[in-house]
């Protein structure tokens, strides 16, 4: 399982980032772990209200980050209350059949993003990164010549604490690279606040690079809402149910938005 938030304390343990390593480690015992317990025995596949708990012990948690943030003069950029927000994702789907089997996994690097062949005619596999994937890892041969492990995702989600106009347009574009490499993946956007224009919105309900986008919160000073979580939990678990379904062509009904049929 990939625990980001954790794993960035670690680091900035263990840098003593701004000479706060022991506060960062007291922090990481009496704050972090019993959140991270808290959150591991929660089985979010129980309904909302498994949701409404754990968004209490979320919404906690991240009052305490940006207490701790503000008063430690921690910066935004070094991602140290974002990244919890990245491994929300991490609790919300540990209990999946695909992921508790390992047929699938949970990654945020080395996602597939397409070939090209370089200037000496090799085949070059592109990769990057996103926030938090759900995918499948394999080992890629080309002319029996192995070009590494990549990870085929089936859903890619971009974290923000907020989205603006400019953020949109980047999102929208690692999106399409993503679907234009594997063509059935989804794309998603978590975000705590939307600050992208109605119009921008609107139109993307129509490009088909994102699939879906979800705001946590009405605005900063409100709590994350926990129906949010649930649907935005509902939406990934039925893309990944979907993918082992899509090979069936079944009539009557729709060819093509399968998902529809009732």
């Amino acid at each position: 399982m990939l625990f980001v938030h954790e794993q960035n304390v670690k680091t900035k343990i263990e840098s003593n980032y701004h000479g706060i390593g022991e506060l960062l480690k007291e922090f990481y015992n009496v704050e972090y772990l019993p959140v991270k317990k808290q959150l591991l025995d929660i089985d979010f596949s129980k309904g909302i209200e498994s949701f409404k708990k754990g968004s209490i012990i979320i919404n906690d948690y991240l009052k305490k980050l940006s207490e701790f943030s503000s008063k430690n003069d921690v910066d935004a950029h070094s991602k140290f209350r974002s990244s919890f927000l990245e491994e929300i994702s991490a609790y919300l789907f540990k209990d999946n059949e695909y992921l508790k089997s390992e047929v699938l996994g949970i990654y945020n690097k080395g996602i597939y993003a397409g070939m090209k062949i370089d200037s000496s005619m090799n085949v070059r596999v592109l990769k990057k990164d996103v926030d938090f994937c759900i995918g499948k890892k394999c080992e890629v041969k080309i002319n029996d010549r192995s070009v590494g492990e990549i990870i085929i995702p089936i859903v890619a989600v971009e974290v923000k604490t907020y989205l603006d106009g400019t953020m949109f347009g980047e999102v929208q574009h690692s999106s399409k690279q993503i679907k234009n490499a594997t063509p059935n993946a989804k794309t998603y956007v978590l975000m705590e606040t939307n600050d992208v224009g109605v119009d921008k919105i609107i139109a993307a309900r129509y490009d088909n690079n994102i699939n879906e986008m979800f705001v946590l919160r009405f605005q900063k000073k409100y709590p994350i809402v926990a129906e949010v979580l649930y649907d935005y939990y509902g939406e990934i678990s039925e893309a990944i149910n979907n993918l082992y379904n899509e090979d069936e062509v079944k009539v009557p009904g729709r060819l093509i938005n399968i998902e529809k049929n009732s």
